[in-house]
């Protein structure tokens, strides 16, 4: 029997070329095994769609051959035609020798996706003041904002880890010591700093390098990237298969693969517009064009896969203080580098202000953000509980609702959602909370009503317009941080409507 082997990341596809597979054969299948166990890869799939027929020592040899798989590796099989298919059923075989109607359905399927990219390093972006999102990062860098009971940036590590990905690069900056502290303990993952800023005593200083400085200073540190690697915005969140995007940047031999997805002309001035052919081949950037001027509406949304010799082609001017986007790939393009497009139906959440923010809480409260489930129980329809929360049962709750750790809702309060009562926040008795989120270590004192809010004991912002320009945010009467609440009056009340 005759093989080929093709590599899909740290997975061997081992195409069987008999039309007769037999005990004989299980020498060549080894010999195959090994060799890329040898290469490193800890998964195989076997392409049966050449096996006409199978016999019963065929069957004993596929069995040996799946037994022999070391126990942190994966085996299965695909492409079996109906003979080979009724006789491994006929024996009672299937639960032992994993069958798949294509490759593609493998592929996709949970012990083999999460093969496909590990070893692939990520850098994932959070240096950024979030300006934007302003008053909620003057106290927490915006990917680290709670997303119903875990930051931002989690959710999107889980998605990554989905595919193998478990080797993350961070550049904390603004309120870098956040990300020191959040990620101190990382088993399922390891995390390295590149930091923007450093400590003077116990404070953080921030010292921006600009986003493709960043990409530089690592490979100068640490000689990171050694292979394609990813680099993300950590503030936002998708579904994005990463790995079909790598094996396009793969097979293409492109320098950059950046994710696109097409917006409404009309909403062009908000983004990285990108003029691509129709190969997909990037001819040119435009910085958030008006539309009358846009060569496209395909927006950039800031997920990329370069190959590593661009950092050592790319001119100097945007590797030290420079940005991606505005800098190093237009620079590279005039240098006559290959930017492709990765243009695929993907969820994309960019969590760029607060109304975004609210927003995309609202979704992922209704089961419609990708990769985003509430922390804790279910203790009423749509209304999510997490470890430590005090919820009495004479509260009013109209989901969907998250109530966060160590949380507080009182007798006789009412929350309408979609609304999120924040870790260590207070709900007393006759406050209402309607389509809001009460931050962290907040209190709502009785009688306060807050409607269309997002609200702290130090500001307050209606999240209905909240788009990113300046606001002014006083706090809302009422609102206040609960370690000061016992000396606020029990009768007072506020209305934020």
């Amino acid at each position: 029997m005759l093989t080929s082997v093709q590599d899909i990341g740290m997975i061997s596809v081992i195409k069987v070329a008999s039309s007769c597979l037999t005990s004989a054969d299980y020498a060549v299948l080894k010999a195959a095994q090994e060799r890329a166990q040898q290469g490193g890869r800890s998964a195989l799939l076997v392409d049966l769609q050449a096996v006409r027929r199978i016999t019963q020592s065929g069957l004993a040899a596929l069995l040996e051959f799946q037994s022999e798989t070391p126990r942190t590796g994966a085996v299965g099989f695909f492409g079996a035609r109906r003979p080979v298919r009724e006789a491994i059923a006929k024996r009672g075989l299937s639960p032992l020798l994993p069958l798949f109607e294509s490759q593609e359905d493998a592929l996709e399927s949970p012990e083999f996706r999460i093969k496909r990219l590990a070893g692939v390093k990520s850098v994932i972006l959070v240096a950024g003041a979030g300006s934007r999102m302003a008053p909620l990062t003057q106290e927490m860098p915006k990917p680290m904002l709670d997303m119903l009971g875990h930051p931002i940036i989690a959710h999107l590590m889980r998605h990554m880890q989905r595919f193998g990905l478990r080797d993350f690069i961070l550049n904390p900056g603004h309120l870098g010591s956040e990300f020191h502290a959040f990620f101190q303990s990382s088993a399922d993952r390891s995390v390295q700093f590149v930091n923007e800023g450093h400590y003077q005593g116990k404070s953080w200083i921030k010292a921006p390098v600009g986003s493709a400085g960043t990409l530089h200073a690592i490979q100068r540190k640490t000689s990171a990237f050694d292979g394609n690697f990813f680099v993300l915005c950590g503030d936002a969140l998708t579904d994005i298969n990463l790995a079909d995007m790598m094996e396009q940047h793969r097979v293409r031999d492109a320098d950059v693969t950046i994710a696109v997805q097409q917006v409404p002309v009309e909403d062009v001035h908000k983004y990285g517009i990108v003029d691509a052919n129709a190969v997909g081949r990037i001819m040119g950037f435009v910085e958030k064009p008006e539309p009358e001027n846009a060569p496209s509406n395909l927006a950039s949304v800031g997920i990329y896969i370069f190959n590593p010799r661009v950092l050592k082609s790319a001119p100097l001017s945007a590797a030290h203080g420079g940005d991606i986007g505005k800098d190093l790939l237009p620079a590279l393009l005039l240098s006559g580098g290959r930017l492709d497009i990765y243009e695929d139906s993907f969820s994309w959440i960019d969590i760029g202000c607060v109304r975004d923010y609210y927003r995309a809480n609202s979704l992922g409260l209704r089961g419609l953000l990708p990769d985003v489930q509430p922390e804790g129980t279910e203790i009423r329809r749509k209304v999510w509980c997490a470890p430590g929360a005090d919820v009495d049962p004479r509260a009013i709750i109209v989901g969907p609702c998250h109530i966060g750790p160590g949380a507080v809702v009182e007798a006789g309060a009412k929350i309408e959602g979609p609304s999120v009562i924040s870790a260590g926040a207070r709900v007393c008795v006759r406050a209402l909370v309607r389509r809001s989120i009460v931050m962290p270590d907040s209190c709502v004192t009785p009688g306060t009503w807050v409607d269309d809010m997002i609200v702290c004991g130090d500001w307050a912002i209606d999240h209905r317009f909240a788009d990113g320009t300046a606001q002014i945010c006083p706090p809302l009467e009422g609102v206040v941080r609960v370690a000061a609440a016992c000396e606020y009056p029990q009768t007072a009340g506020g209305q934020g409507r």
